[in-house]
């Protein structure tokens, strides 16, 4: 394995150096000393990979964060060239994971930004030995959504903020959008006036997760807080900034950040006295647990929600179980409930009667 390492260092180029000739002579010009690979360059390198793919800025640093605490691990190691990490590095600090009181997605994380990393070393020609290769990850288990309001719960959040003020229009508005389209935070913030189709009723996601573009449908009451909006409203909180075109402005007259969308909306739910922890992120579990309740086509919620894989949305269909089973015990003959078929003809049954009154 040392053998592999030491030509690993000799032959692989460190970012941006190429084979030298002298000009005056035509000879090769002696070959430079080997140059570490350090991981503060290779990260750069991965940085501005990801930023020419177009990938979602948290995204890139969320690997740069979870790269940093395996630079800090190899430190200890005294290991400052990449190309020298093994495989018993990579399950050393795989175990140094597993012994920290973090979640299985958590530990996932980590390790996948250090997957990814070797990866793009592997693909651009810097390393000769990928030490990530075999490493088992993690097994993910894709848990229930914590909070998923109930439609009451809903109505009571929706209704929380005052109307009779533009800041309460707009947020209403927000929320409504988010509930009706089910779209992701950084998505609704990265929304524009150009986005938006009133006449037929439809919203533009543009680089959403994946950098996948999608359409998505407006409901009715969302369309109708979105046109009362966009007429009466956001030229209040553009009245300095004409340029600006973000759809939703804030107080400072530029785009939101997730940030304040998120303070807003944990604000409207204290104001309508939800126990639960309410974040954007929860009108996207409960609009798809609610459509799927209705009766949704699983792969309609699927196109909606821009998931890549169907196994992702069939969770919410666990969480719409209890609901269909509620929904079967009240309505279903022979379970007790409904109409019951005898010799003098069809009567109603007893429990029924009760839930009437």
């Amino acid at each position: 394995m040392s053998e592999v390492i030491e030509a690993q260092i000799e032959t692989a180029k460190p970012f941006g150096d190429e084979g030298e000739t002298n000009t005056r002579t035509g000879a090769e010009a002696p070959a430079p000393a080997p140059v570490v690979l350090a991981p503060e360059t290779a990260k750069a390198a991965l940085r501005d990979y990801l930023t020419t793919l177009k990938r979602d800025k948290s995204t890139i640093k969320g690997y740069a964060t979870n790269l940093n605490r395996f630079f800090a691990f190899l430190k200890q190691k005294g290991i400052t060239d990449l190309r020298a990490v093994t495989r018993e590095n990579i399950r050393d600090y795989q175990a140094e994971l597993s012994t920290a009181t973090w979640t299985v997605h958590t530990t996932h994380a980590h390790l996948r930004a250090v997957r990814r990393l070797y990866e793009f070393l592997d693909d651009q020609g810097k390393i000769l030995m990928n030490p990530t290769v075999g490493i088992q990850m993690p097994k993910l288990e894709r848990s229930l959504p914590r909070n998923v309001l109930t439609r009451a719960e809903m109505r009571k959040l929706l209704d929380a903020p005052d109307t009779s003020l533009p800041a309460g229009i707009r947020d209403r508005t927000i929320m409504e959008v988010f509930y009706s389209t089910g779209i992701r935070l950084a998505e609704l913030c990265h929304l524009t006036v150009h986005d938006v189709d009133l006449l037929n009723g439809y919203l533009r996601i543009n680089s959403g997760k994946g950098c996948k573009d999608r359409v998505v449908p407006l409901g009715k009451k969302a369309r109708k807080s979105l046109n009362e909006y966009m007429r009466h409203v956001r030229g209040f909180f553009t009245r300095t900034n004409r340029d600006e075109r973000a759809l939703f402005v804030s107080e400072r007259q530029r785009g939101f950040s997730t940030t304040r969308v998120n303070q807003i909306v944990r604000h409207y739910a204290r104001l309508a006295r939800i126990r639960k922890q309410v974040s954007p992120h929860v009108f996207r579990h409960t609009c798809a647990t609610h459509m799927l309740e209705g009766g949704a086509d699983i792969s309609m919620v699927q196109r909606l929600l821009g998931h890549v894989l169907l196994n992702t949305t069939q969770v919410y269909t666990r969480v719409a179980q209890p609901d269909v089973k509620k929904t079967h015990h009240k309505t279903h003959p022979r379970d007790g409930w409904g109409a019951i078929e005898t010799p003098r003809g069809i009567i109603r049954s007893r429990a029924k009667d009760k839930l009437e009154k």
